[in-house]
């Protein structure tokens, strides 16, 4: 099973999103802890430390006196009067040495604003300053940072930060260490260099964050990355050997009584998008300029001072960038990260994963609002025209914490009834209803205790469709809910901590639905050989249940975790969820030692040791696996991961695509990836893999250099390129039914993946940038060796399948599909799809994005895509080129401009 995608890797991207993506082969949990323990030297280990252990820094604040003028001067009297933070300890490279350049920093409080104001002192030739757009991640650039806590809850902080040539990133910063930059408030700020070094000053509305009047006082910290020497240091010292992030915080005091001063914000914007795309003239729906404008608006109220409302009406997404390439022959779905600016905006309060913290199953998945519709013209339509999206008519989002320790999120979605049209052979245009009227839910509660250090959360999401009742959408659910709680306790000073779920779900529909999701891959109630399942086809409604218990050391140099997972095969969640597979027993544990502190060779590493075993309900071992891996730095900067696992011999349930389970073989493997010192103009990269089955020679090989440039503080390129070679001994090809027998078919699959991701930015200003992205994707499978599977659980490779001969299996090139002569005897039985493919893709893009004023933008985006599909497995990279770039290509202009209002 393979599926390939092409990503790079840029911003704050785990990992593991990214080797899971390329490396299918890789045991799945081998590559879950690989980007785990990549991320925890440079974003620290999340957990609530006991606020006696540590000296809590505090600063005082100021009255601004006025209105103060941000251009990063300092130069105002009021800046002179509240005390400075300073004194800032590493947390790298050298975790708890005094900082090596010396930080000072102020804040003063105006009407309805908070100002900070810092001098960063350095020698003015040092400094680096890259121009970037707005939240750019991954530049090389010094950069100075402030985290306010400011319901003090020890949980969550907002992020502001900002570079020497003024660049902005603004998000959301956890108690795991991680920040998310999707958070997009209106705020100011500048920055300048002088002889001393170089200053900070920021205005921050009040109005952008929650607070209570009532709180004495917030938690606030104050960061700075020095990038020549690759430290980060902070006020409130981070260890990242000890638990705690946002629960370390200072403390900032002279707030109470804050008001703030806008309660209404409205984003308004209008929306024109020019398509170009290939056609047949004598389509009736085809138009070679299609041209469409529309109308939108965003919106922001605060309920309360700390419970914000936003929502949209008719939102545009066309800024998104498009999703990467896929070639997936396996029996799930495909996952895309949510990158709509709405439903990414304060995201964290949904996020309940089903899997472990990196997988990407998940309770609530915001790609299923406004997907693409369900149904679909008949296949014997002339002409058709279906809509790429559901529209959304409406959402909103009620979230926020309550001064008692109350998190509370609630999103609520309404998307349109959309029709698809279609012509006749006989020139009859017709319209047919392709997705209903449905309104999505999910509701999220949680409340901290012991100052943060422990939590019990419940959460709930629901999805109802109006079906129509001329029956011709009942293959879709009416309706499906999901819920359950979670909890947390940490104890022994914040070093250890407990952590458990309970979720369960019921579907609702008609006979026809719900016997669909029975036989759908997530279930396979189908299976012939699991008697622990029954296929229901009588059934209108099913229901589950899922949990997981974690125990894990997260403090110190030595890490452990046992965790267990269970979901029981009627559990599903696919309507507004994420979920892979059902019917799943699991166990991992792994052990792990990190060194932070310099020595001879590293800036830092660690090892670690993993294992996972997993179960069907029936008691059928799908999975084993153990692995060990590194990541470090080197002392000259370059970085690197290396990883060696092996998975033993099990079952596996989905290969067959609803057939029995069959034997998988053992598979030994190394993955490794490389680094270099982004300090330099041109920065390589280099990324590699093995894999090896243990029988008929399975493989998998991967090869990926990459290469980064900054030729000046405004251009910053990326090219990153990957091919991989697989052999795939028994990839599933077909199923047929003969007479009272059930055939599954399989192949030899040789598979050749190649693409090149290429980035480019230039940023005039900090507020006007152009983006500039292309990615040719190629991917080429050729089948041979045809076999039937026989006894699909023995125990060696040829005693599972009956291999055909080349008399026995014969291509029919007009109908594309192969005829099998099952019992030898010259007639043919049967036939199965010629299942050989060569796809071919080019997804580019051009942004230009400018912030005329705060909160107000303007983008003008072209997007360009053209794609081939062959039969055929053969793979030929400059033919396959040429074909690509002569391909009939879609263009999309677009502009949208939108303005902010504060009421």
């Amino acid at each position: 099973m393979t599926r390939h995608t092409l990503e790079t890797i840029l911003g704050r991207r785990s990992a593991t999103e990214w080797a899971r993506a390329r490396y299918p082969r890789i045991p799945l949990m081998a590559l879950l802890v690989a980007g785990w323990t990549m991320a925890v030297p440079l974003q620290g280990q999340g957990a609530a430390t006991d606020s006696t252990s540590t000296v809590v820094p505090t600063l005082h604040t100021a009255a601004a006196g006025g209105v103060l003028r941000i251009d990063g001067r300092l130069d105002e009297e009021a800046w002179g009067r509240p005390p400075a933070a300073s004194d800032f300890v590493q947390r790298r490279p050298d975790p708890g040495a005094p900082a090596t350049t010396r930080t000072e920093v102020r804040i003063l409080l105006g009407e309805g604003v908070l100002y900070v104001g810092a001098r960063l002192y350095d020698s003015p030739d040092s400094v680096a300053a890259q121009l970037a757009r707005r939240d750019a991640s991954g530049i090389y650039s010094d950069w100075f940072t402030v985290m306010l806590d400011s319901d003090n809850d020890k949980r969550s902080a907002y992020y502001f930060s900002i570079n020497p040539r003024g660049v902005r990133r603004d998000g959301l910063t956890s108690e795991s260490g991680r920040t998310d930059l999707s958070w997009d408030p209106v705020w100011e700020a500048s920055a300048r260099s002088d002889s001393l070094g170089w200053t900070a000053e920021l205005s921050i509305p009040l109005s952008q964050i929650r607070f209570s009047p009532e709180q004495l006082a917030w938690g606030v910290n104050f960061g700075r990355e020095v990038a020549r020497r690759d430290e980060l240091a902070f006020w409130a010292a981070l260890p990242p050997n000890q638990p705690g992030y946002v629960s370390r915080f200072g403390q900032l005091s002279g707030v109470v009584g804050l008001r703030s001063p806008g309660r209404l914000e409205v984003e308004p914007y209008s929306v024109m998008r020019l398509t170009r795309a290939p056609g047949d003239r004598n389509d009736p729906f085809y138009s070679a300029n299609d041209l469409v404008t529309s109308m939108g608006m965003d919106l922001r109220y605060r309920v309360s001072d700390n419970l914000t409302l936003t929502g949209t009406a008719n939102p545009d997404f066309g800024q998104v960038e498009a999703d990467p390439a896929v070639v997936n022959l396996t029996a799930f779905e495909s996952f895309f990260p949510e990158k709509r600016p709405f439903f990414v905006q304060g995201a964290d309060i949904f996020d309940f994963r089903i899997g472990s913290e990196f997988d990407d199953e998940r309770l609530f998945y915001s790609r299923r609002i406004g997907r693409s519709p369900s149904g679909s013209p008949p296949r014997d339509a002339l002409f058709r025209d279906i809509p790429d999206a559901t529209t959304i008519l409406g959402a909103a989002k009620l979230s926020g914490k309550t001064a008692r320790g109350w998190s509370v999120g609630v999103l609520e979605a309404l998307t349109a009834s959309e029709h698809a049209y279609y012509a006749t052979s006989g020139g009859e245009e017709r319209r047919l209803r392709v997705e209903p009227l449905t309104n999505y839910a999910a509701a999220r509660v949680i409340k901290d205790f012991r100052a943060g250090r422990s939590a019990l959360g419940t959460i709930f999401t629901a999805t109802n469709r109006q079906l129509p009742h001329d029956q011709s959408l009942d293959f879709l659910r009416s309706a499906a809910y999901a819920g359950g709680f979670d909890g947390r306790h940490r104890f022994g000073k914040g070093n250890y901590e407990i952590t458990g779920w309970m979720v369960g779900s019921r579907i609702e529909g008609s006979t026809q639905a719900i016997q669909s999701v029975q036989l759908n891959s997530v279930h396979y109630f189908n299976r012939p050989d699991a008697d622990h399942l029954e296929l229901d086809p009588g059934r209108t409604s099913l229901a589950g249940y899922a949990g997981d218990a974690q125990i894990a050391k997260i403090g110190g140099n030595l890490t452990w975790k046992l965790r267990g997972n269970t979901r029981s095969p009627g559990f599903e969640i696919n309507d507004l969820g994420y979920e892979r597979q059902a019917d799943r027993i699991t166990q991992a544990g792994e052990i792990k030692y990190s060194r932070y502190r310099p020595g001879p060779i590293f800036r830092y590493w660690n090892l670690a040791l993993n294992q996972g075993l997993g179960w069907t309900h029936g008691g059928e071992r799908v999975e084993s696996f153990a692995n060990l891996n590194s990541a470090f730095q080197l002392k000259n900067f370059w970085s690197g991961f290396i990883l060696v696992g092996h998975t033993f011999p099990a079952l596996s349930v989905s290969q067959l695509f609803g057939g029995p389970a069959i034997a998988t073989p053992s598979q030994s493997g190394v993955f490794f990836t490389l680094a270099g010192d982004r300090r330099k103009v041109v920065s390589p990269g280099l990324l590699g893999q093995a894999n090896f089955t243990g029988e008929a020679g399975g493989r998998s090989l991967s090869f990926g250099p990459s290469v980064s440039l900054r030729p000046s503080p405004r251009w910053d390129l990326m090219v990153e390129s990957f091919t991989n070679w697989s052999v795939v001994p028994a990839q599933y090809v077909d199923v047929r039914r003969v007479g009272q027998e059930t055939h599954y078919f399989v192949g030899r699959l040789e598979q050749t993946t190649t693409s090149l991701t290429a980035r480019l930015n230039y940023t005039f200003t900090p507020t006007l940038s152009l983006q500039l992205y292309a990615q040719p994707f190629i991917s080429a499978g050729d089948f041979t060796q045809f076999r039937r599977v026989t006894n699909p659980r023995a125990g060696r490779f040829d005693e599972r399948f009956q291999t055909f001969s080349e008399r026995e299996v014969a291509l029919n090139p007009a109908a594309g599909r192969y005829r099998v002569d099952l019992n030898g005897d010259g007639g043919f039985d049967t036939d199965f799809r010629n299942p050989a493919f060569n796809v071919k893709q080019l997804r580019s893009n051009a942004v230009l994005r400018w912030e005329y004023r705060p909160g107000s933008t303007l983008y003008v985006v072209w997007n360009q895509g053209r794609r081939e599909f062959l039969p055929s497995g053969s793979f030929t990279l400059d033919r396959d080129v040429g074909r690509l770039f002569r391909a009939d290509g879609t263009n999309v202009l677009q502009l949208k401009l939108s303005y902010w209002f504060n009421m």
